[in-house]
């Protein structure tokens, strides 16, 4: 256990890949461990404009996917509407995403090792970490691994179940074209979603953790009625960070030598379910901290820069699916875009 590392950061998604990508800027090249990136991922894949703002490096994987002319919304009582919702946004495969991100951090500087830690230890102010080939220690963790982190374990404890949430779907083909499209349902809070990518559709549904066994038949259902004739050729399943309770947002996301990026910090719009804005967003943060050598300073930052929003979306979360308040909102957005 002779080598030393001075950051170590676990998982090789977005958030962990951002991450090293801003500190091999500055010189400082992490080492990632992470066995399975790139790889696909049970996520619709959907860049918003919003990120593609917040992140105008996204815009040059734009060719690699497709892009939203507009959005098709549906209620729980089946009514439709057309909206410019995620207009000029677009739709990837998480692979390809996960893989670009984690080319730029490794051409940078940042080391990958395609390994899986299996066991982390605090020994004095460094980190053992252990895979089945190897131990070393570092002066620095960074958990992005993921909604059951090893490292959210071994620093402030795993995520409670009132707190996460279920996506279960199929990637599918189809001669017919579909609009990207967000269905909200009546008999859970969440949605169905049928995001388009370049040679394939992301066809899912997702909800809280507890209405799991539900998932499938509600997302069948659907795919009978509105898309009878794709082709399915994979199926999905996953948990993620979906806080239920705002308090969740008032846990530490980092200490004197580690921090909690993505949805390993569960920093995950508790509405939507969206990740990548808050993986990429918190991974910046990050690298900020460290490279200010004041990893605690990195929680004061998230929660000035988006944390409020994130807690007044938990905040929110009830209303946004209550059958009567998603059906007025859909309505409503639908005659903007009509009048626009």
């Amino acid at each position: 256990m002779e080598q030393t590392e001075n950051i170590v950061i676990v998982g090789g998604g977005p958030a962990g890949a951002y991450c090293a990508l801003e500190l091999s800027k500055h010189g400082v090249h992490p080492t990632i461990f992470d066995h399975s990136h790139p790889r696909e991922k049970p996520c619709g894949g959907g860049i918003s404009p919003i990120i593609i703002k917040k992140f105008p490096f996204l815009e040059n994987f734009r060719s690699e996917g497709f892009t939203f002319p507009g959005f098709k919304l549906i209620t729980c009582t089946n009514h439709q509407v057309s909206t410019n919702w995620y207009k000029n946004g677009f739709g990837i495969s998480r692979r390809l995403l996960d893989e670009k991100i984690l080319e730029m951090a490794t051409k940078k500087g940042s080391k990958l090792i395609k390994e899986k830690v299996i066991k982390i230890q605090k020994k004095g102010n460094k980190w053992i970490i252990k895979t089945k080939k190897r131990v070393l220690l570092s002066k620095i963790l960074v958990g992005a691994d993921g909604v059951n982190s090893i490292v959210r374990l071994n620093t402030v404890g795993s995520i409670s179940n009132e707190n996460l949430a279920l996506t279960y779907g199929y990637l599918a083909t189809s001669n017919e074209k579909k609009r990207a499209t967000i269905k909200y349902m009546g008999e859970i809070p969440g949605y169905i979603w049928v995001f388009p990518r370049k040679n394939c559709y992301s066809i899912g549904i997702g909800s809280e953790l507890r209405y799991g066994g539900k998932l499938r038949i509600l997302l069948d259902d659907f795919i009978s009625q509105y898309c009878p004739n794709i082709k399915i050729f994979s199926k999905f399943a996953a948990m993620l960070p979906s806080a239920n309770n705002p308090k969740f947002f008032s846990l530490p996301s980092s200490g004197k030598n580690w921090i909690l990026i993505g949805d390993a910090a569960g920093h995950v719009d508790p509405i939507s379910g969206g990740g990548i804005l808050y993986a990429l967003w918190g991974a910046k943060l990050a690298a900020k901290a460290i490279i200010k050598n004041d990893l605690q300073a990195y929680d004061k930052l998230w929660k000035k820069e988006y944390g409020n929003k994130l807690k007044t979306q938990s905040k929110k979360k009830d209303a946004f699916y209550d059958p009567v308040n998603s059906t007025f909102m859909i309505l409503l957005a639908g005659k903007k875009s009509m009048n626009a």
